[in-house]
């Protein structure tokens, strides 16, 4: 596990607990030491401590290689020098010995996929913690310019810094500051589920929208964009919950641009859905026992360069002790709506079953996660599939309750 993401947990726990105490914890970082509350008027410090939650169980699929008769066997993702680097290129893509893309036949490459989109954390916005990154940013920001909890707009001017982006972000960006206006409520004035909510609307960004909640040992997050003003069709949702004293990590993501024109961004929809299971001890992670998840990503090629369309599919379910089982589908197609029909999808069979001390074997009545061969794929979220927008699914949600996961579209 990596220590610095464990030290980042470990105090993140600390703090919980000393909040339920009625206490305050400094909060400690690699450079110095503020004084931090895990608390729902802050939701960057909640989205933070999620963050290192997932790469931590993403790092729970790798581990050291084991050599049997001079060849490396690979139940678990080998370990190596540079980890993340050797095994995921910047778009948190798995690659393979020469740095170049793995051929997504491959049986390995399901695995492979959900180490990559668990495990980078901050370079890429491809990954899961990658995604949250700029909308924690901008939360943070948000929160050091000062939230009044009063439900009313406020026009607020935001400083963009090292102190809550990346450098890469700043540069993107282009700007050193930029005026916004905020609203923010408790409860969440767009979900009242959650204990604050907070909206965000800029010339630069679109809209977004925050919540938080804190209750008992649990702690959850949801957020919301509408980039619409910015580039059409554009938006997306995250939910996530982790209890720390369970260790029970959900998680779910949907962007939808499948429609959208802007270059680079847009042109794809995905859709994530994960639930883990992870061993804690005195703050710090130790393990990962179970783990379910499904990511789907559909791609609108001929918003670029062409007039094919395309999927991918890859679920994994299990534990490195019993079994972890992958499976992975794709679809190709001159036809968009096929993308909508899950027998348009072909699975790509392997006889993996990834354990600590082999990749090969039977996971017996662990079978993975399968797609219905036939009926609509809403999962993927194509317009032809009537899926639920990210807008409808983050206001009726009511937190993330599901113990396994399976394809339907609304938990």
């Amino acid at each position: 596990m990596s220590k610095q993401v464990n030290k980042v947990l470990s105090v993140g726990v600390l703090i919980y607990a000393f909040v339920l105490a009625g206490c305050q914890a400094a909060k400690e970082d690699t450079s110095s030491a503020t004084s931090e509350v895990l608390t729902a008027e802050k939701p960057s410090l909640v989205m933070g401590a999620v963050q290192g939650v997932i790469v931590q169980v993403g790092q729970g699929l790798a581990g050291q290689a084991v050599v049997q008769n001079g060849k490396v066997v690979q139940g678990k993702i080998q370990a190596q020098a540079n980890l993340v680097n050797q095994l995921c290129n910047e778009h948190a893509m798995p690659i393979d010995e020469q740095g170049n893309y793995l051929d997504t036949q491959s049986p390995d490459y399901p695995q492979r996929l959900f180490y990559c989109k668990l495990s980078v954390a901050e370079a890429s916005g491809d990954s899961i913690p990658g995604s949250l990154h700029t909308i924690r940013a901008i939360s943070c920001a948000i929160e050091k310019a000062g939230v009044v909890f009063d439900n009313q707009e406020h026009q607020v001017t935001v400083v963009a810094d090292a102190s809550c982006f990346t450098p890469s972000q700043l540069a993107n960006m282009g700007v050193g500051t930029m005026v916004a206006t905020v609203r923010a409520s408790k409860p969440a004035f767009f979900n009242s589920y959650y204990d604050t909510g907070i909206s965000i609307t800029s010339q630069e960004f679109g809209t977004y929208r925050l919540a938080a909640k804190v209750s008992g040992t649990t702690v959850e997050f949801l957020t919301e964009d509408d980039q619409s003003a910015v580039s059409p069709n554009k938006s997306g949702a995250n939910a996530a919950s982790f209890d720390l004293l369970t260790g029970k990590l959900r998680f779910e993501s949907r962007s939808d641009r499948f429609l959208c024109a802007e270059q680079s961004s847009c042109g794809w929809s995905r859709h994530d859905r994960i639930v883990a299971q992870v061993s804690m001890t005195n703050g710090e992670i130790t393990g990962v026992s179970q783990v379910e998840g499904i990511a789907s990503d559909i791609y609108n090629s001929q918003m670029y360069n062409g007039s094919q369309f395309a999927a991918r599919i890859a679920t994994i379910k299990g534990n490195l002790n019993q079994g972890l089982k992958t499976r992975y589908y794709y679809a190709s197609t001159q036809v968009g709506d096929d993308l909508a029909d899950a027998s348009k999808y072909v699975e790509v069979a392997n006889n993996r079953c990834h354990t600590n001390d082999s990749n090969v074997g039977d996971c017996g009545v662990n079978t993975g996660i399968e797609l219905s061969p036939q009926g609509v794929y809403s999962f993927g979220l194509h317009p032809a599939a009537q899926a639920t927008s990210p807008a409808a699914w983050a206001n009726q949600l009511v937190g993330l309750k599901f113990d396994s996961v399976s394809f339907a579209d609304v938990q």
